[in-house]
Parts: C-alpha cells; sequence; structure tokens
C-alpha cells in the first residue's frame, strides 16, 4: 500500500467513524427528546377505560398534601382520581362537560380569591412540584358534579316558605 491509499483509507476511516459517531447523538439526542413524562409513566389502573397513571398519583398527593398538609396514601389517591373519572363520565353522560376555557375560569376565579394572578397560582403551584393540570382536574371533577347534583336534585332541594312555617312550628 502506498501512502497515498493508506492516507485515502484512512481518511474514509475517520469520516465512517464521524458520521457513526454523529448518527449515535442524533439518536440519542432523539431518544432522549421522545422519553417525555407521558411515555415514561406506568399505568396503575383503568378507569372505565381511561388510565390513571403513576404520575397522575402523585401529583394528586403533593396537590392534597399542599392543600390539606396531610400526607394522603397511594390507595386514598387512587380512589380519589377514580371517583373523580366516575363523575366526569356520568357528567358527560348528562351533557355536562365543561370547556378548556370554563376550567381557565374557574381556575382564574380561585387565584383571586386567593388574591394573586393566575400565573402566580401556576408559578406556585409548580414550585411545589404540582402540575396546573393537577388542580384543574380537581376542579372539573368538582364543577360537573356540583351541576349534575344540582341538575338531578333541583325540585327537592327547593324549599318554600310553606315548608319553613311548617317545620318551624311542628
Amino acid at each position: 500500500m502506498t501512502m497515498t491509499t493508506i492516507k485515502l483509507l484512512s481518511g474514509r476511516l475517520w469520516a465512517h467513524v464521524w458520521s457513526l459517531a454523529a448518527g449515535c447523538a442524533v439518536a440519542l439526542a432523539m431518544l432522549a427528546g421522545d422519553v417525555s413524562p407521558l411515555l415514561a409513566q406506568s399505568i396503575a389502573c383503568m378507569v372505565n377505560g381511561e388510565p390513571i397513571t403513576s404520575l397522575d398519583i402523585e401529583q394528586r398527593t403533593k396537590l392534597n398534601f399542599l392543600t390539606t398538609r396531610k400526607q394522603m396514601s397511594r390507595q386514598e389517591a387512587i380512589e380519589e382520581l377514580t371517583n373523580e373519572k366516575v363523575k366526569i363520565k356520568e357528567a358527560k353522560r348528562y351533557g355536562v362537560d365543561p370547556s378548556a376555557s370554563d376550567m381557565d375560569q374557574a381556575f382564574a376565579g380561585m387565584s383571586q380569591r386567593m388574591r394573586i394572578t393566575p400565573e402566580q397560582l401556576t408559578k406556585s403551584l409548580e414550585s411545589q412540584g404540582v402540575r396546573p393540570e393537577a388542580l384543574k382536574a380537581r376542579l372539573k371533577a368538582e364543577m360537573v358534579w356540583g351541576s349534575l347534583v344540582r341538575g338531578r336534585f333541583k325540585e327537592s332541594l327547593q324549599v318554600g316558605e310553606k315548608d319553613v312555617n311548617d317545620a318551624a312550628g311542628a
């Protein structure tokens, strides 16, 4: 082999090594980018075809601790999330399904009652490791269930003046 042939082979070898290394770097970057929290979650259980993930449970546990200062067990978090999924599904069955803007308004209303902006509430939640979506999911379940109960029992919840007088006189 001549020196020119060796240099040529050496150059090609380095080109192959370089392209292989670059390809590996790109593949690793793509893999790292694709491993989002959503894909890395494990499904703890299914409720009416909808998953409750380990992230959902973790978020609910953190949210509950943030609001009550009491540690919630994993099983309690699962039960609460399960109940909420059932409530939301039942509400949808009766046509009660708040839009994203309704949820944003509820979130803004909560922040307003706390005398902060929605952005400040978001930052406060995130600083505690809670995604705002976790709070919005809890708010949604409360909203739809309240609407469903009010709609279902509206007539029986109305008390007339005569009923009050009869009960007071009895």
